[in-house]
């Protein structure tokens, strides 16, 4: 498996950043000239969709892509016959004999992105595994809760709340802890609430605050925590991704405290200074709850919460009819940025190839030549090639004799450098990809396609292939990479083309 390359790097890595840039602008700006609520949580979620998915979509395809493909072509005729003898391609005079500066950077630069990349990754993973472990240690230390506030036995109503939750499935334990109430869902669903802070609320606080976390609960909002927090650890990068989850996390606590609340005016006060001993109690901990995405660095969070208690949404809520209208529109932008990645990754396109029907006793009976390179007429081409390489550069062409060759040439070369991409000319089926191809060690790293009518076309000396034996490829679409395996005298990429199992001059197919 070869690393991706400074081409993969760059598209997914820039549409990623692109991508979340866009939509955090975009979701903030109509947020605010829209005035809508900043407990619109189905709001903020569909924007940090539509930052995360484009790039998930195209990653996924490209892996997935080729195993998924859906118009299998037949490979009819057998694999081309080489011969080592005196056979094999050098390049011309002008062609460099070591890699180019850009090669070279290019060697140094991918490995180095895929390492900082999966570095990154790994150190996301860490922090979040140790906040994980954190909270599973609160919760193992963790006693169940007594109803008990400052030592004294407290009244039915707070064990009345606490049976009520245990029917529904929920335990309520206490810890000693100096951190802020929270809840999680495994190993099953619990709400943790710290002796010290109950000590110091009311029966109605304490009441609140079991409110607002069952409501977490009930709205899955730990599961849903830890499958954006997931995504968030892979795409590490991309800063708009953490500050839409930010806006998420926001509008969930907004909801909880407005559940708990459920819309009584002499709660308000109440919650709001059970809310603010909790900042006391936890002020400068790194809390491990879902209440720790209101930080102590940021106050306007906190001030938001405290208006929305005692003042209540004054914002408006977005109404069904937009609602559609702006997930039409995420669909259609979403789709859109897609498309251009996908559009931009060969590997995950498989788009139909333009190839006429041959028939079968046709490819039985063709043969390959094992002789030297035949001129065949090609008036009967039924496929449209393109050149394998974006800026192709011949250095050899078909039939030359001389230095370094001593028999005619069996194809073309293409001169580059070293890591260069070499794309599929039309569509077919990958018949060989193999680091030693028949027993012909000249060729060095080699692919072959079948491009259904009677036609293969065998690339060699590749640094690398990208494909494997029985996947489908599509025009355009990259099988491999510019090298100097096998015997030649610097890199480049040397292309047969076969007709029937008889080579043709490669030139006039692949301008």
């Amino acid at each position: 498996m070869t690393l991706p390359s400074l081409e993969f790097w760059s598209l997914h890595l820039g549409a990623c950043l692109a991508t979340g840039a866009l939509a955090w602008g975009v979701g903030l700006g109509l947020h605010r000239t829209l005035r809508l609520s900043h407990a619109s949580r189905a709001y903020w979620l569909g924007v940090w969709t539509l930052a995360a998915l484009p790039t998930a979509a195209a990653l996924a395809l490209r892996w997935l892509g080729p195993e998924t493909s859906s118009w299998p072509i037949t490979p009819a005729l057998p694999l081309p016959l080489l011969s080592d003898a005196g056979a094999w391609s050098g390049v011309a005079a002008e062609s460099p004999a070591t890699p180019s500066a850009a090669a070279a950077l290019r060697d140094w630069l991918e490995p180095l992105l895929a390492a900082l990349y999966l570095s990154g990754a790994i150190v996301a993973a860490l922090r979040w595994w140790a906040g994980l472990r954190a909270v599973r240690r609160i919760v193992a230390a963790s006693r169940p809760f007594d109803g008990t506030l400052g030592g004294a036995l407290n009244d039915s109503s707070v064990a009345a709340e606490c049976r009520r939750l245990g029917e529904a499935g929920i335990e309520v334990r206490s810890i000693d802890d100096a951190t802020s109430p929270f809840a999680v869902c495994l190993p099953r669903p619990t709400i943790l609430i710290p002796a010290a802070l109950s000590a110091q609320m009311s029966d109605e606080q304490l009441r609140m605050v079991l409110g607002h976390e069952a409501a977490h609960l009930a709205r899955r909002d730990p599961q849903r925590a830890a499958g954006m927090r997931l995504v968030q650890v892979l795409l590490w990068f991309d800063p708009f991704l953490r500050l839409i989850a930010q806006r998420v996390q926001i509008a969930a606590e907004l909801r909880c405290d407005a559940a708990a609340i459920a819309d009584r005016a002499d709660r308000r006060r109440s919650y709001a200074q059970a809310y603010l001993q909790t900042l006391r109690l936890s002020a400068g901990l790194s809390l491990p709850a879902s209440a720790a995405a209101f930080s102590r660095k940021d106050p306007g969070h906190h001030r938001l919460r405290i208006a929305h208690m005692i003042e209540g949404d004054r914002r408006r809520r977005v109404p069904p009819a937009l609602r559609w209208l702006l997930a039409a529109m995420a669909l259609v932008a979403g789709a859109a940025i897609a498309s251009v990645q996908i559009a931009a990754t060969p590997a995950t396109t498989t788009q139909a190839a333009t190839i006429s029907p041959t028939s079968a006793a046709a490819n039985a009976a063709a043969k390959p030549a094992p002789g030297p390179a035949a001129a065949v007429t090609t008036a009967s081409v039924e496929i449209d090639f393109s050149s394998p390489m974006r800026k192709p550069k011949i250095s050899g062409h078909f039939g030359e004799i001389g230095p370094p060759r001593s028999n005619p040439h069996r194809g073309l070369d293409f001169t580059a450098a070293r890591g260069t991409p070499v794309h599929a000319p039309a569509a077919g089926v990958v018949v060989a990809a193999t680091e030693r191809y028949d027993n012909a060690p000249n060729y060095g790293t080699v692919v072959v396609l079948d491009h259904g009518g009677g036609w293969q076309s065998l690339y060699a000396h590749l640094d690398a292939y990208e494909v494997q034996v029985g996947q489908q490829v599509a025009s355009g679409e990259r099988i491999g990479r510019v090298g100097t395996t096998g015997k030649v005298t610097g890199p480049h990429v040397h292309v047969e083309m076969l007709h029937n199992g008889q080579r043709v001059d490669p030139e006039p197919l692949l301008r």
